[in-house]
C-alpha cells in the first residue's frame, strides 16, 4: 500500500494536471469564441466557378521539358490548362524559388540540398531532364507571377513552413494583386493558420488531408480554417464526399493523384479540383469544356520564358 505521503503527492499531481488541462480548455474556447465559432469557412476570393471541372497541371507540363520551369507552364498552358500546381522552396539567400526536391542532384546534377544554394548559385546551372542538360533554368516566384500571373491561376505548395516565408509569399502576392488567382497549400496547420490570421484575403489549402483528419477541421476556429482541402484522390471515398456535401464544402476539395480510375471516381463523387499529371485520354475532355478566361478574351498572351536572374528585394 501507498503510504500517505505518496497519496498526498499523487493527488498534489492530480491537481496540477487538472488544473493545466482546464487552463488550455478554457484558452482554446476564447480562441474559438474570438475566431467566429467552429462553422466552415465558405469566403474564400478564388475566381472560379466550383461547379466547373478544373484542372492544376502538376509541376506544369513536363512530358518534354524539365518540371516547375517556365518552359513547362508555357505548355500546360498552350494545352489549355488554366492553373498549374508548384512547388516552392527557398534559397540560402532567402528567395523564393519553384523547386520540389530537396536535394539537387536529380534536376541540376549537384549532390547538395536546393536550400544550401544561393540563388546565383542555382542560376549557373541549368535544369536537367531525363538526365540530360537543357537551356531552362530554375525560375523565382516572382518570375512565375510576372510571366503568367494574368493567364493561369497558381497552386503553390509551400514546402517552407516558417511564419517569415509566409510573409514573403504573401508580399508577392500582393504586389501582383493575385489574391483571386492563387492557392497557398501547406500540410502545416499552424502555417495556414498564420495566414489565415495576418493575410484574410490569402486563399489556402491544408494538404494531406483525408476522411481521419476531419476532427482538426471541425475543432479548429473558423477564422483560421482553410479554404480548400487537398489530399489524394485514393483516400476521398462516398462517406467522405457526404461529409463535405452536409458542410458545403465539395467545391472546397482538391485532390491529388487522380489518374486511371481515381480520375472518374473523383468525377462522379462530385469533385471539380485535382492536381494531374497529364494523360489525354483522361483530361483532354475536361481541357476542352473549360469556360473562356477573362484574359484569353482580353487579348493576353503568355510571355515566352526569360533568363532574367537578378533576385527580387521581399519583405
Amino acid at each position: 500500500m501507498k503510504n500517505p505521503r505518496q497519496i498526498a503527492a499523487a493527488k498534489k499531481t492530480a491537481r496540477a494536471v487538472a488544473v493545466c488541462l482546464t487552463g488550455v480548455l478554457a484558452v482554446y474556447l476564447i480562441l474559438v469564441f474570438a475566431g467566429g465559432g467552429w462553422s466552415p469557412r465558405l469566403n474564400d476570393t478564388f475566381a472560379w466557378d466550383g461547379d466547373s471541372v478544373l484542372l492544376f497541371a502538376h509541376r506544369g507540363l513536363w512530358q518534354r521539358v524539365p518540371e516547375n520551369c517556365e518552359a513547362a507552364f508555357v505548355e500546360a498552358r498552350q494545352l489549355g490548362f488554366k492553373a498549374v500546381e508548384l512547388d516552392i522552396q527557398k534559397t540560402r539567400d532567402n528567395q523564393l524559388a519553384v523547386f520540389h526536391d530537396r536535394s539537387a542532384q536529380r534536376l541540376l546534377g549537384l549532390d547538395v540540398r536546393f536550400g544550401e544554394l544561393s540563388l546565383t548559385e542555382i542560376k549557373q546551372r541549368k535544369l536537367l531532364f531525363k538526365g540530360r542538360e537543357t537551356t531552362n533554368c530554375v525560375p523565382t516566384l516572382w518570375q512565375v507571377f510576372e510571366d503568367h500571373g494574368k493567364t493561369l491561376r497558381f497552386y503553390l505548395d509551400m514546402k517552407e513552413r516558417g511564419f517569415r516565408d509566409a510573409d514573403r509569399i504573401a508580399s508577392l502576392i500582393h504586389k501582383y494583386g493575385l489574391y483571386d488567382r492563387t492557392i497557398l497549400a501547406s500540410a502545416d496547420p499552424l502555417f495556414v493558420a498564420y495566414v489565415e490570421y495576418k493575410y484574410p484575403r490569402i486563399n489556402t489549402a491544408l494538404e494531406r488531408f483525408d476522411a481521419a483528419q476531419v476532427w482538426l477541421y471541425r475543432l479548429t476556429p473558423k477564422r483560421w480554417k482553410p479554404d480548400y482541402l487537398s489530399g489524394f484522390a485514393c483516400k476521398a471515398g462516398s462517406e467522405h464526399a457526404d461529409w463535405l456535401k452536409e458542410n458545403n464544402l465539395l467545391s472546397k476539395r482538391i485532390v491529388y493523384g487522380a489518374e486511371g480510375t481515381n480520375y472518374q471516381r473523383m468525377l462522379d463523387l462530385g469533385i471539380r479540383k485535382a492536381i494531374v499529371d497529364y494523360d489525354p485520354s483522361l483530361h483532354s475532355a475536361a481541357l476542352a469544356q473549360s469556360a473562356p478566361d477573362p484574359a484569353d478574351t482580353a487579348g493576353i498572351s503568355v510571355r515566352r520564358p526569360s533568363e532574367r536572374d537578378g533576385p527580387i528585394t521581399e519583405n
